[in-house]
């Protein structure tokens, strides 16, 4: 790395930022180069030496403060692109806005529709049901990939019910014994013996999912959707879902401050 081609250090926070990921793209070609830019005049004076100095941003002992490996580098380099490719593409549709949602649970999803297509929050949500054979089945649902893959006008209008399906995060028949687990491009599904937990890949954080946690995850609410529709639905909500929460239970508190129109307005 020679001092002409050098830059001068910034560090870079490509975790949580949406405009900081499409900068990510256009900025760095190459891993190399976003390991250079981790890297301060103080450690090249002390490291003096270009590969070691790489391999401590690697391991996350300087720059963004964790480590990133190239698989991560080119992972997210691909979501920096697709965040540049949906705004030239436009504004996102948003199918809930010309309809009327009546149904409880159906509210639930049309009030984060938008935030999950734009990814400025994401959801879980889990469903317990039975089948048209009256099985019982579970899953796990990435509600902006199914949202990606399926028309939701039927379900915000309460003419259909949101499916567990195989192909979600992870679905279970109680029946026949029936597991599968998916990845998605939000959520990777990760098993141990303190149960299912998902990681989310757009900040590497863990969602924790056991109804017996008082904590669900940095960043992470739990809500219950009272419903009649379903055995139990239950909404795991990242990002700004926690601020919908805190004026929650100051409403609760101090005795109904906001209407629920302000209530959304301050999460969205």
């Amino acid at each position: 790395m020679s001092e002409d081609s050098k830059q001068p250090f910034q560090q870079v926070n490509i975790d949580d930022d949406q405009n900081a990921m499409a900068d990510f793209v256009t900025e760095f070609t190459t891993y190399e180069a976003f390991l250079d830019s981790q890297i301060s005049e103080i450690d090249q004076y002390y490291l003096q030496d270009t590969d070691i100095a790489r391999e401590f941003v690697e391991l996350g002992y300087r720059g963004v403060g964790h480590g990133i490996s190239r698989k991560d580098f080119q992972e997210r380099k691909h979501r920096a692109e697709m965040i540049l490719h949906s705004r030239r593409q436009g504004p996102i549709a948003i199918l809930s806005d010309a309809l009327t949602v009546i149904n409880p649970f159906a509210k639930e999803l049309a009030v984060r529709e938008e935030a999950n297509r734009t990814t400025r929050l994401l959801t879980i949500i889990f469903i317990r049901d039975r089948n048209h054979l009256g099985q019982e089945i579970s899953a796990y649902v990435d509600y902006a990939h199914r949202l990606k893959s399926e028309d939701f006008t039927s379900i915000f209008l309460g003419k259909n019910k949101l499916v567990p399906l195989t192909t979600d995060l992870s679905f279970y028949n109680w029946h026949t014994h029936l597991c599968v687990s998916n990845n998605t491009q939000n959520f990777h599904l990760v098993s141990n013996v303190s149960g299912v937990q998902f990681r989310c890949e757009h900040d590497r954080k863990m969602i924790y999912v056991d109804p017996e946690l008082k904590h669900y995850g940095d960043g992470t609410a739990r809500i219950v959707v009272d419903t009649d529709e379903y055995l139990q639905v239950i909404l795991y909500v990242r990002f700004q879902e926690l601020v919908l929460l805190s004026v929650l239970n100051r409403t609760v508190l101090l005795g109904s401050l906001f209407t629920s129109e302000e209530i959304l307005n301050l999460m969205l």
